[in-house]
């Protein structure tokens, strides 16, 4: 029998991943290969979200300003501060929670103008933006959630068919997890279907960009980051 996933409590403010998976997965190579075909993720966008998307995109054209993508943006503190820290950028800030969408338009009202919230699932976005060939300047993954049980392997975005859609759009796509494992079969996956060299990074913010990323600062969590800049 497996050994149960572990957490601890540090200072009572953020808890730390444990895990029983202790390095990378053995499944992971098998998986991405896989996946690598973009023709195999075929699934379909129902029509309402089609329609959110398209809105979405004639908007973001209409102002003409680069497009930063903050995806999984939770109650929206990191969009928050892209859309105050880059007024010359659309950030469209994307979650599948209206729960968390609707906190996050209450509490930093009135929205800065160059920030749309989104709800959708990011497989659909991610796939609408590929197909529709958005010009996405910058995505962030910040701090999506690592499922760190080595059963739960393919709940992970790099282990998801959507990953090579993932790869393909935008120019920059930046990664920040606390959990190294995550930062390493991120990097490892990205270098597997871009054949170019993909590093993981410790990070320390000078000033972080979401109350997750203060809560694991002040734990005393160690940051990673993977940062994919494509070539021109």
């Amino acid at each position: 029998m497996k050994p149960r996933m572990l957490y601890s409590v540090e200072d009572n403010l953020s808890k730390k991943v444990l895990s029983n998976q202790q390095s990378m997965h053995p499944n992971l190579a098998r998986v991405s290969n896989k996946h690598k075909d973009l023709i195999k993720y075929q699934n379909p966008i129902g029509a309402e979200t089609a329609r959110i998307l398209k809105a979405t995109q004639e908007q973001v054209e209409r102002h003409a300003r680069p497009l930063i993508m903050d995806c999984g943006c939770g109650t929206g503190e990191s969009a928050i501060r892209l859309a105050k820290k880059l007024a010359d950028h659309t950030i469209v800030a994307v979650d599948k929670s209206s729960h968390r969408l609707s906190k996050a338009k209450k509490k930093y009202l009135p929205l800065p103008e160059n920030l749309i919230f989104l709800r959708a699932n990011l497989p659909d976005i991610w796939l609408y933006a590929y197909r529709h060939k958005w010009n996405i300047k910058k995505q962030y993954l910040l701090y999506p959630n690592p499922w760190p049980k080595q059963e739960q392997l393919m709940r992970r975005w790099h282990a998801h068919p959507i990953m090579p859609y993932l790869l393909s759009i935008g120019q920059n796509l930046e990664l920040r997890t606390n959990w190294k494992i995550y930062a390493l079969e991120f990097a490892w996956v990205a270098q597997y279907f871009l054949n170019k060299k993909v590093e993981v990074h410790g990070w320390l913010p000078k000033s972080p960009i979401s109350n997750f990323e203060m809560k694991y600062l002040k734990s005393g969590h160690t940051l990673y980051r993977v940062n994919i800049v494509k070539d021109d």
